[in-house]
């Protein structure tokens, strides 16, 4: 599984993602809400996680998981 940047951010919102600052991971969540301009989105509570809010404006990008595509059995 590889890490893409995603420069829009409302194509990553209901994806599970990693939000990285200079270098620095600050946290791994779901995409629950995006801005229409997509100068922030809130990362869903998780466990002892609480919901948070990530502002492009400070310099944070988000890293959506890519899955390559699966196979079809008619590939074969």
């Amino acid at each position: 599984m590889d890490l893409h940047l995603q420069p829009d951010w409302q194509r990553a919102l209901g994806q599970r993602v990693e939000i990285w600052n200079n270098g620095k991971l600050l946290r791994k969540g779901t995409v629950e809400a995006v801005t229409a301009d997509d100068a922030l989105l809130w990362i869903s509570a998780d466990g002892i996680s609480s919901r948070q809010m990530v502002f492009r404006f400070d310099g944070d990008q988000v890293f959506t998981h890519f899955l390559p595509p699966r196979a079809s059995e008619n590939d074969h």
